[in-house]
């Protein structure tokens, strides 16, 4: 079978969860004999005009990168143009030149950030059958994460006023995307010379001159003066609408839709793409289901929690860990337990964190880290503030056998479960976080006990790649079909 991944960026140069399970996906379809492919869009170099298409191969796939796109991905941000989410001639043209050479049966849609939602009907014109993973929320959120801009979970469809307020610090040019690709093309030079992990932070005062260059040659849509005219206001607020009604439209295009947990499908439906093209289908990464559980004999005599990526940012749960701790220091427990966090840390709270004693800033890691790192963890983290698609750090302690500590949002609730695997932090906040923590803090003995129920339930939340790659062929064959 021919078979074409759409997405944005590609590992590590784009770090994350989405991205890891494209590859690992892409990766067992390739060891099936299937012949994929993927276009994305990708790097932004400096001093490069235009945008342009490179091919090449990686690990059996042929990717299809579009250098310097001409649409700005600006992840939580959003965007200042939402108009250019829904068509962009170039990238349209580029598409229709790929699906005339690859032919594929079928289209596997991973994510649409960084390209326009167009390319649904041109695949539809083109006759090829669709699949969609919803990763996110990108195609109703600019922002991806279904918050207004208050910082509410956003449940309605009149969203125009509010996403020009939500959106007003979205990035005006992609600098942040041209720092990300110098660093990456610094790991790759370092690792083409066998210098491994080095630090190479003495590059910086070299590049951060060249960088500033960059910058200074970009010309940045101009700020008026004083509040945004009415007029402007209003054609921005009825821009972000139309964004999300014809993406809601283009959605019904899509031959069919995959949630990754029943709560997800349930959050489109509620925002109004229809439900019968919906399915619900259980995901993995390749490396979960080899994690070793580990061994828990008696409770331990001090606690050790941990999360990953949890502090990444305020929607990951950065301030909820932050909040916590400050209870838990005015509750006179802190020093108590550890608290090992992995991954980057928000700077907002970093060195609020590190001052906390019995806290370690573990920093970021590889994967093939991940087992090691978690064998002396009792408790796992999921303080997540946004409704997760499904949250792959949570697989992860589930496939190590540790019981979670988790917000019962999104596609957490798929393996966080109250009395079975996890104790559930109903309030979302801080200091429900912080009262979970203490009680266990104070009786390890239910934490020897969860431990014991979880790895009871873990065969049946840790499916395999190879299982989770059957289903999603089956809905290629039915497309097809």
């Amino acid at each position: 079978m021919r078979i074409l991944h759409l997405g944005w960026g590609f590992s590590p140069w784009r770090p994350g969860g989405l991205i890891a399970y494209a590859e690992d996906l892409m990766q067992a379809q390739v060891h099936r004999g299937h012949r994929v492919s993927y276009f994305l869009s990708g790097r932004h170099y400096p001093f490069l005009s235009g945008p342009r298409l490179k091919r090449r191969r990686m690990r059996g796939v042929t990717l299809h990168e579009v250098i310097n796109p001409p649409i700005v991905a600006g992840l939580e941000q959003g965007t200042r143009n939402p108009e250019r989410d829904l068509d962009e001639p170039w990238m349209e043209a580029a598409f229709r030149r790929v699906l005339a050479r690859e032919r594929p049966d079928v289209l596997h849609i991973q994510e649409l950030h960084g390209l326009p939602s167009s390319l649904i009907d041109v695949a539809d014109r083109a006759g090829v059958p669709t699949l969609m993973t919803l990763h996110d929320y990108f195609l109703l959120c600019s922002t991806l994460r279904l918050f207004d801009s208050n910082g509410q979970r956003c449940t309605r469809r009149d969203v125009g006023a509010d996403c020009v307020m939500r959106n007003a610090e979205a990035p005006p040019d992609p600098e942040h995307l041209v720092r990300a690709t110098m660093q990456f093309e610094l790991w790759r030079a370092r690792r083409a010379v066998g210098l491994g992990d080095i630090d190479f932070s003495f590059i910086g005062p070299l590049i951060e001159p060249l960088r500033r260059r960059y910058v200074s040659g970009v010309r940045r849509p101009q700020r008026e003066e004083g509040p945004v005219r009415h007029e402007a206001g209003e054609a921005l607020a009825a821009a972000f609408q139309r964004r999300r009604d014809v993406n809601v439209e283009r959605l019904r295009r899509v031959g069919r839709l995959v949630a990754q947990s029943p709560r997800v499908a349930e959050i489109y439906r509620a925002l109004g793409v229809p439900g019968e093209r919906i399915t619900t289908v259980p995901s993995t990464l390749a490396h979960i289901p080899g994690l070793r559980p580990r061994t828990m004999r008696s409770p331990p005599p001090q606690l050790t929690f941990a999360t990953i990526n949890g502090c990444v940012s305020p929607s990951k749960g950065s301030e909820t860990v932050r909040d916590a701790l400050r209870a838990l220091r005015a509750a006179g427990a802190e020093g108590s337990f550890r608290l090992r966090v992995f991954g980057q840390v928000h700077p907002a709270v970093a060195g609020e964190l590190a001052g906390y004693d019995g806290v370690e800033l573990a920093g970021v890691f590889r994967r093939d880290e991940i087992d090691g790192l978690l064998d002396d963890v009792d408790v796992g983290l999921m303080p997540s503030m946004w409704e997760e698609t499904l949250g792959y750090t949570g697989l992860e302690m589930i496939a190590k056998g540790i019981p979670l500590i988790a917000n019962p949002l999104g596609g957490i609730t798929q393996y966080a479960r109250e009395s079975q695997t996890a104790w559930l932090n109903r309030s979302c906040s801080g200091e429900g976080l912080a009262e979970l923590m203490l009680s266990l803090v104070r009786e390890p003995q239910r934490v020897l006990d969860m431990h014991r129920r979880l790895l009871a339930a873990r065969d049946e939340l840790v499916i395999p790649m190879e299982r989770h790659a059957d289903s999603i062929e089956r809905l290629y064959r039915e497309l097809r079909a």
